[in-house]
């Protein structure tokens, strides 16, 4: 697996940050929406969308920065 993530500012909420998984196709297994400032997590564990626009502009991750994100859901 892959891991990729990459941020947006939120107009009354601060950064949000998305974080994605990916197979060896680079294809979206699953990703999650994180927003610190107000503790927002939203989870998608079978997206619809599989392919990244310009992944080569997101930043690397990690499987545990991903995993500690994805079980804040739990």
């Amino acid at each position: 697996m892959k891991y990729l993530k990459t941020s947006q500012y939120v107009p009354g909420k601060g950064e949000a940050w998305m974080y994605y998984e990916l197979d060896d196709k680079m294809e979206v297994q699953r990703y999650c929406t994180h927003i610190p400032m107000t503790s927002e997590l939203e989870r998608v564990p079978d997206p619809i969308i599989k392919q990244l626009f310009r992944p080569e502009m997101m930043q690397p991750s990690t499987a545990e920065e991903f995993t500690s994100r994805w079980d804040l859901g739990k």
